[in-house]
């Protein structure tokens, strides 16, 4: 999720737990603690795709926010020394904190690394909220509001601010269960038959769901509603591009690709260069996630550093938001 998101979550969070003991300065405690783990998006690295794919990596890892938080509690204490006074609520707060960073990152399409080290799979994705959800951060943001409005007041706003909390948990919930009736329905739709299927919401709703689907030679990718069941709109189906001819050996880069996505992934070509295009993010033909990585001016391909292929913004959005209000309009759309 953005960061925004991110820090009023860490702040509802110690606002139900250490607010009722030192007041509404928790809410900074919760919600710097909870931004950390977004720093790796600092280290730089020189490849355009490491510098996605390592990102949610070691500091997204629950293994590795548990063995911190003694540490970062102690800090914290040290800092606010009324914090101290109530050791072990701070503890649980640095490592609920830091720990639902991660797990609502893995709610998201992107995909979170909550294991490392431990190589087990992809990073861990069950897409139920787009990274950016107004409704679930406004919920958040009332109950942090209803403390910082009500600090002088008897009871402080936090009884207010554990509803809220309490409220973008079931919203999370909604968004699982989403996920269950979209991946049930594309699953029956014989458009995806023997396709791995990959789902997720759309823009800054629930209601309208984007399934992928990929063989060995095909994609697939159409938006429906969660509110109708009017089977799918705006359906594409194209060929998928396996390792591009004349490549001799594939930048271990671009390989960590192919796992970072979970197989979600297409080559191509794009102006005389060969491509890879992480197919979970944005609509056919234009994708969030596309890099260059060989220059092919003969017959034999020469392997390039990765640069990434930026759109305009009216190229990722502006007829994706179209074709969601069709969506939402019912079986009649077009």
């Amino acid at each position: 999720m953005d960061s925004v998101t991110q820090f009023v979550l860490g702040a509802s969070i110690s606002g139900a737990l250490l607010g009722p003991r030192i007041g509404p300065k928790a809410l900074l405690i919760g919600g710097i603690v909870a931004t950390l783990p977004d720093l790796d998006s600092f280290v730089p690295l020189d490849d355009a795709i490491d510098n996605m794919t390592y990102h949610r990596g070691f500091s997204h890892s629950v293994i590795v926010q548990t063995a911190l938080s003694p540490f970062i509690a102690f800090a914290i204490g040290k800092i606010a020394p009324s914090s101290w006074q109530h050791k072990k609520i701070l503890f649980l707060t640095v490592w609920l904190a830091l720990i639902t960073h991660s797990l609502l990152d893995s709610l998201t399409t992107y995909g979170t690394q909550i294991l490392w080290p431990l190589e087990i799979g992809p990073p861990v994705a069950l897409p139920s909220v787009f990274i950016i959800d107004p409704i679930y951060t406004l919920l958040l943001l009332t109950g942090i509001a209803a403390i910082f409005l009500a600090r002088r007041k008897p009871g402080g706003g936090y009884r207010m601010n554990r509803i809220m909390l309490g409220l973008s948990c079931a919203y999370l919930a909604v968004g699982l269960t989403g996920n269950t009736i979209i991946s049930s329905r594309a699953s029956a739709d014989p458009v995806f038959r023997d396709m791995r299927i990959h789902v997720q919401p759309t823009a800054f709703n629930l209601l309208v769901w984007q399934v992928t689907a990929v063989s060995e030679d095909k994609l697939a990718t159409g938006l429906t509603s969660l509110v109708n069941n009017c089977g799918m709109h705006n359906l594409v189906t194209v060929p998928r591009h396996q390792i591009p001819p004349g490549v001799k050996d594939i930048p271990p880069s671009v390989k960590r690709l192919e796992w970072f996505t979970d197989g979600f992934y297409s080559y191509g070509e794009k102006d005389g260069a060969q491509t890879i295009t992480d197919l979970r993010m944005g609509f056919y033909p234009n994708y969030v996630f596309s890099f260059k990585f060989a220059d092919k001016s003969t017959d034999e391909a020469v392997v390039v550093p990765p640069e990434r292929i930026r759109l305009t913004y009216t190229e990722r959005a502006d007829e994706l938001f179209s074709m969601i209000t069709e969506t939402l309009k019912g079986c009649d759309a077009s």
